[in-house]
């Protein structure tokens, strides 16, 4: 059976809300680990520094669409593009992945773990930029698109 070439707005909402909630609360995780454990010695705060506008803003673009759809009463379904859907699945999860090997990684690292973090906006800055793109067309988008 083939899967339709459209998916419903909601559901395609939820699905990258749960994506970037669960990557996301990896990361947290894991530098909260890190700085429990003492990593990062007197420069905890730098670790933090990185990671919070690494994924905050998105995530707080995507509790605010999600609260305020729920308040919305009668909204008429929308559906987007399935090829959408995967592109900007695919792009959040390269991104969250890079973050997150970005933590990983650090132990094997040629440089000290904050001078890799501030490094990693080579790489993540780019992927960052894609990602909240195409985020964009479910998170930003007027009423008026489809």
């Amino acid at each position: 059976m083939n899967k339709p070439l459209i998916v419903p707005m909601n559901v395609a909402k939820r699905r990258l809300a749960t994506l970037w909630f669960v990557g996301s609360g990896l990361a947290f995780a894991l530098v909260l680990v890190q700085s429990i454990l003492g990593k990062y010695g007197e420069q905890t705060a730098d670790a933090w520094s990185w990671l919070l506008p690494t994924i905050v803003p998105t995530l707080s673009l995507i509790v605010g669409v999600l609260v305020m759809d729920a308040l919305k009463k009668g909204v008429k379904t929308r559906s987007i593009s399935r090829f959408m859907v995967s592109l900007t699945m695919g792009l959040s999860i390269a991104y969250l992945s890079t973050v997150l090997l970005t933590l990983l990684l650090q132990p094997f690292a040629p440089i000290a773990p904050l001078a890799l973090l501030k490094q990693s906006n080579l790489w993540l800055s780019p992927l960052q930029g894609l990602a909240t793109a195409a985020l964009g067309a479910f998170f930003v988008k007027g009423e008026g698109g489809g």
